[in-house]
This record gives structure tokens, sequence and C-alpha cells, in this order.
């Protein structure tokens, strides 16, 4: 069943995998830190220390931290936080770099979501300069190829009847439950739950169940920058003996 699942959020232009495979170490949100910083210091951007001939208008970023999106025990996704130091001799063009870094964090969306989380300013004597301290937090999916919305699929629970046949043979009927974990904008989260649900409600698979697909609640489970991580459970019937 799970297979089919996928197949159907597929169908339903929603990117699906089996939580199973879901990697945190894939992702590299570097590149994605550049593209939002990158322009608002003319391309003076280095990671860790500055070089000697670095101009004076510049911006320096390290990692500061990494933590995790789980749920039901699978690391679905990656938070990485960053520290951003703008630099400028004078204090206006240090003023005109902030906003517009908090322009493009506001403005940017895709699989991964960026947010300022805090923010500093200070001045450097030794160096002559005004400062801007930026802490960025970027939220990326554990996915080989991530894409927004995303799902991703693991059973949770199993729950079985008695045995229907009262002799020393066993029949059982057995409610499977499976979480579809949707990742979407926060816009776009009730939208693609509608879309989850007529993709998989009454969804049939002969070989694995005697019963269709069921919805069976769900809730919110993480928030990060923009990306709402909602967990939606279903539930079919399959039928064991002995």
């Amino acid at each position: 069943m799970i297979d089919s699942i996928i197949a159907a959020l597929a169908s339903a232009g929603i990117t699906a995998a089996p939580s199973s495979e879901a990697d945190p170490s894939r992702a590299d949100t570097v590149p994605g830190l550049v593209v939002l910083v990158d322009p608002v210091v003319n391309s003076n951007l280095w990671p860790l220390n500055l070089p000697a001939d670095a101009p004076a208008t510049n911006g320096v970023y390290n990692l500061a931290g990494q933590s995790s999106i789980e749920v039901d025990g699978y690391r679905l996704g990656r938070v990485d936080t960053y520290v951003l130091s703008l630099r400028s001799p004078t204090f206006d063009p240090l003023r005109t770099m902030s906003t517009e870094l908090i322009e493009r964090v506001a403005a940017q969306n895709g699989s991964e979501a960026w947010e300022i989380t805090d923010a500093a300013t200070d001045y450097e004597y030794d160096q002559r300069q005004y400062r801007a301290h930026f802490e960025l937090q970027a939220t990326s999916l554990a996915m080989a190829a991530p894409a927004l919305p995303a799902a991703f699929v693991h059973p949770v629970q199993a729950d079985a009847t008695p045995n229907g046949l009262g002799t020393m043979n066993v029949r059982q009927t057995v409610t499977e439950h499976i979480a579809v974990v949707l990742v979407a904008e926060q816009a776009q989260i009730e939208t693609q739950r509608r879309a989850i649900t007529s993709a998989l409600l009454g969804l049939e698979n002969p070989a694995d169940a005697v019963a269709p697909l069921e919805y069976a609640g769900g809730q919110r489970v993480a928030v990060s920058g923009s990306h709402v991580y909602w967990r939606e459970l279903y539930r079919y019937d399959r039928l064991i003996r002995s």
C-alpha cells in the first residue's frame, strides 16, 4: 500500500517518498545563502574569515548549528543556523544592505525556507567599521530531489481484531495506519491537504488490502520558516490467516 500511496501522491503533483529514505545529510544550504546575500554585498561574501585584500564593505558568514525536524522517529527536515555579519565603514550603506537582506529573505520561496531569527548592530573600533549581525535559519527537506509540496510516507500502527474462526485456525483483520507527512508553504497547506484527500481517500490495493483507505485524522507537527509539516493519518484493513 505504501507504494500505491506514493504513486497516487505523485500523480496529484506532490513530491512523495518513503520516510525510511529520508536523509538530512543530503542538504547543502550554503548555495542558497550565497544566492540571498551575494547581491547585497556586491559578491563580497566570504565564509569564516575575510581575505587580506577584502573591500571595506563586505559580508562574512559561518554555520553556527544544525538540528533536525523529526516525525515518528524519522528525520524529515534539517534546520541550519548561520551567523552573518555585514560590514561597512559608514552607517548608511550598512542600513541599506540590511534592509535589502530583510526584503530578499521575505521574498524567497522554494524547497528551502529561510528566515531571520535574530539581529543586532554594533561598531568595531579597531577596524573602524559598522556591523550588522543576523542569525539566519534555513530549513531543507531530507529528499534526494526536494520540491514543494512534498510528502513523506510511513506506517505508524497496526491493530488487529480477535480470531474470527474460533478453532485451531486463525483469521484476523488488521487495521494498518499510515502517516503522510505533508510539507508545504503556509499559504498552501490547506489546498495541499485537500489534494491529498482527493488522491488517497478510497484508494484500493487488492494485493494488500480488503478495504480502501480511510481518513483517520491529522495535526500540525512542525513549523519552520514558511514551511509547515502536517501529519495526516490514513488507515486500511488487510486480512491475515494461518
